[in-house]
């Protein structure tokens, strides 16, 4: 009697399950790797907002730290938002490294995100795309980051209490 393979729609050759398998474990691994990455970044940019926000209110800074943020400029900056022991919201701009306030500043006094944006962002075909707090040439200023109108990726930043220009870098890019 000739012996036949039974045949089935499910018979798969076993390297085809091996390939599968294979892939599927790689897979696996790859999204476990991707997450980790994910986890060990968000966790090394944000560690030391506790310690900011333990500084700010132990100094006596402020009495109530709503929110902290972090500016990455010629050294990292934490800017601290609460309320002072006046009841003022405030900004606080402190430096870890060597434990110390650099400034701080009351929001009432400074100009609004919207009216950065305006300043910042004048030209016509420009694209806004960001901004935020950041601590430059020694002051705590807007950083307005968007497109303009020659496809140039623009910083700059606007004094926090009057909107004046304090620096701006244009990068073009470059054609391969």
């Amino acid at each position: 009697m000739i012996e036949t393979q039974p045949s089935s729609r499910f018979t798969v050759p076993k390297w085809v399950r091996w390939v599968l398998v294979t892939l599927g474990v790689l897979l696996i691994i790859f999204i476990g790797v991707l997450t980790w990455m994910y986890l060990h970044i968000e966790d090394s940019r944000t560690s030391q907002f506790a310690e900011a926000s333990n500084f700010a209110e132990s100094e006596g800074l402020l009495t109530d730290v709503k929110e902290v943020a972090r500016y990455n400029g010629e050294f990292p900056v934490y800017i601290a938002f609460g309320e002072n022991s006046d009841g003022v919201e405030t900004y606080v701009f402190i430096n870890l490294a060597e434990k110390e306030e650099m400034t701080s500043i009351p929001k009432e006094d400074m100009i609004s995100e919207s009216t950065a944006v305006a300043n910042g962002a004048q030209c016509t075909g420009c694209e806004f795309i960001d901004v935020q707090l950041a601590y430059e040439e020694n002051r705590p200023v807007w950083e307005v980051t968007y497109t303009d109108e020659s496809s140039r990726y623009v910083f700059e930043y606007l004094d926090v209490e009057n909107g004046e220009e304090v620096q701006r870098f244009a990068f073009r890019q470059t054609q391969s």
